[in-house]
């Protein structure tokens, strides 16, 4: 793995763009990475150096995210975690992320109770959430078929 350390430093600096703190962006790189692609906690803080705190908080980040899981094998106590590339586009866990946030966009729009500025951005991209509820079971069904597509041709 010290071959890739300073190729896990550069993608996880472009995944902290998207929201993931800079530990949480670290370990979701490694465990690509990694062999067997899984590894236990005790690697992980091993690897990167950094708090078991820091550790904690980015794989529960990443399982909040459901971009990783842990399992346990055989009877030990130790999880292993490994990442989950697919899971993260589930067509519930994004409707309902979705649905999520444009609930919350509609609600302060009317507590606020004003026709300004911010209200028309708030209804702007409150239309675009339900817009994009409503096109991605389409988008999703759409990669599946290429997805399949693609196999079969292989």
């Amino acid at each position: 793995m010290e071959n890739y350390r300073d190729r896990i430093e550069k993608l996880s600096t472009a995944m902290e763009g998207l929201g993931l703190t800079p530990v949480a962006a670290r370990v979701y790189i490694y465990l690509l990475l990694c062999e067997g692609h899984q590894a236990t906690f005790e690697q992980i803080v091993e690897y990167f150096g950094v708090s078991k705190s820091a550790v904690s908080n980015g794989i529960k980040m990443l399982e909040s995210a459901k971009m990783i899981s842990a399992k346990t094998m055989g009877g030990q106590r130790k999880r292993y975690f490994s990442a989950n590339v697919t899971s993260m586009f589930n067509e519930d866990t994004l409707t309902a992320k979705i649905k999520m946030f444009f609930h919350i966009l509609d609600e302060i729009r009317s507590i606020r109770q004003t026709n300004d500025e911010l209200n028309q951005e708030l209804e702007e991209v409150s239309m675009l959430y339900k817009m994009m509820l409503v096109e991605m079971p389409l988008i999703l069904e759409r990669w599946r078929r290429t997805i399949a597509l693609n196999k079969a041709h292989s």
